[in-house]
């Protein structure tokens, strides 16, 4: 099965189902941005702090 790309706001939503979609999508970039290992290994895959896809990776 190929894993597909998914966007941040999908992902936020899925983690905060219950607030709007900007908000959704600007929490989950806080909590990327505030923990250092997660983003040194999201960096690794090619992800961007303006990047609107993450990676199945």
């Amino acid at each position: 099965m190929k894993k597909e790309f998914v966007s941040k706001q999908d992902l936020g939503v899925a983690y905060f189902p219950d607030t709007d979609l900007r908000y959704a999508r600007q929490k989950l970039c806080e909590i990327i941005h505030d923990d250092h290992k997660l983003m040194a290994r999201l960096t690794k895959t090619g992800y961007r702090k303006k990047s609107k896809y993450l990676s199945p990776i």
